[in-house]
């Protein structure tokens, strides 16, 4: 994902704000004479409308070369640009003493080595500017995932949790997140809105409600007042894209999670940004089409079971 980096405008065109001015100044002279305007009076109207244009011109061309700047700074200007974030800045410094210590090594074999270490450090570094942050083989996605969670100005949180075997979610890591759902909705802090994807074998065709050890896990939610939906795995085998573990976090990011057979995290991807909400969010409401409310399957479920 890469974008477009604007030209800086050539400085040879700073011609053109003061001829436009010029221009501007003498066609009023030349109007107002015709309306027989007093002298003085001209010559102070052509003044003001050449000062305003020559300014609005300039302000236009410093506001192009700034938006060019941000996006192409020399080698030069990259550290003063990034000593207005002292954050960022610190980072800068820790990584340019690396990047020194590394340039010290004369030994062949550890260059090589370590070239191909910072062009896989690279590779991550461009990704997160991007706005994607990655977890891999680890349950530490879930310290961000709650400070989404309880982050001012959120108020809707919606999940797509496909259950590719009966224990999602059910493990320590996998409780308290839960937990953090309902406490969370229950205190009207935030509106949580799930889907769940339903393995056939868990929840057959011929059956009203899914397997009792996924119909806990629902039914817990749902008795806190959180609404959710089931959606069989075999309704979306023509849309396999739909087939996803994933989070909506407001307008701020949206989450994927992959598991292993043992419904342990693999990987979990985090992508900020409005594009990547509004691409979740149509997936969502291409899911709803399938989706049945719990309460409505309850609503239909004989009352001798």
């Amino acid at each position: 994902m890469t974008s477009r980096k604007p030209s800086p405008v050539s400085p040879k065109w700073l011609w053109a704000i003061p001829a436009i001015g010029i221009i501007a100044g003498a066609s009023v002279w030349g109007v107002t004479e015709v309306a027989d305007t007093p002298g003085l009076e001209r010559l102070l109207l052509c003044l003001a409308l050449s000062s305003v244009l020559v300014a609005v011109g300039w302000l236009v061309y410093r506001a192009m070369q700034n938006e060019a700047d941000v996006s192409e700074p020399s080698l030069l200007e990259t550290p003063l640009r990034l000593a207005r974030d002292p954050e960022v800045f610190e980072q800068y410094r820790e990584l340019s003493r690396s990047l020194l210590r590394i340039s010290w090594q004369t030994d062949p074999i550890f260059r090589e080595v370590a070239l191909e270490r910072l062009k896989a450090l690279m590779q991550e570094l461009d990704s997160v500017s991007q706005g994607v942050v990655e977890f891999r083989e680890t349950e530490t996605w879930r310290i961000v995932y709650e400070q989404l969670l309880r982050s001012p100005g959120l108020f809707l949180y919606r999940s797509v949790s496909w259950l590719s075997t009966d224990s999602y979610w059910q493990d320590e890591p996998g409780r308290r997140s839960l937990a953090l759902n309902i406490e969370l909705h229950e205190k009207e802090q935030i509106n949580v809105e799930r889907i769940a994807i339903v393995r056939d074998v868990d929840w057959p065709s011929d059956a009203d409600l899914p397997a009792p050890k996924v119909r806990q896990w629902l039914h817990q939610q749902h008795i806190s007042g959180i609404w959710i939906a089931l959606v069989r795995e075999s309704q979306l085998v023509n849309e396999p894209d739909l087939l996803a573990d994933l989070g909506i976090y407001g307008s701020r990011a949206v989450g994927f999670q992959q598991v292993d057979e043992h419904s342990r995290t693999k990987s979990f991807l985090l992508r900020f940004g409005i594009t990547a909400v509004e691409e979740a969010e149509a997936r969502w409401k291409r899911l709803q089409v399938y989706a049945t409310p719990y309460g409505e399957l309850l609503d239909h479920w004989p009352l001798d079971e």
